[in-house]
């Protein structure tokens, strides 16, 4: 299976369409699309890996097809997810959807705070 059938196949047993995976990965549907064609480009690097992310795939067997086959049992949504809260999952969610500059930046801000004591 070739790089562009794994990112498709992917992409679809994660629930995106091309537009919505676009967003989360703040670039052009047409990128995406491109991603998916047999002769497309593929993407490189840190989005590479920030795809194989959301996709909930790993990095390897999406630039490979090496590792794991890729279906997203394979990557279970960690047991806590149920125990958070709307709002704890809303946080990691939006932390996942920024880039790595984004990332740092949260986390500055986080370090910055001082714990609430109860």
């Amino acid at each position: 299976m070739s790089i562009s059938a794994r990112i498709r196949t992917a992409r679809r047993e994660a629930g995106l369409s091309q537009s919505q995976l676009a967003e989360l990965m703040k670039v052009t549907r047409s990128a995406c699309s491109q991603w998916e064609q047999p002769n497309g480009t593929a993407p490189r690097g840190s989005r590479l890996q920030r795809l194989a992310t959301l996709l909930g795939v790993s990095v390897e067997w999406l630039a490979t097809g090496r590792g794991t086959d890729g279906s997203r049992a394979a990557y279970p949504t960690p047991a806590y997810h149920e125990a958070l809260t709307n709002d704890e999952r809303e946080v990691l969610d939006r932390y996942a959807r920024l880039d790595g500059d984004g990332q740092q930046a949260v986390l500055a801000v986080l370090r910055r705070l001082r714990p609430v004591k109860r």
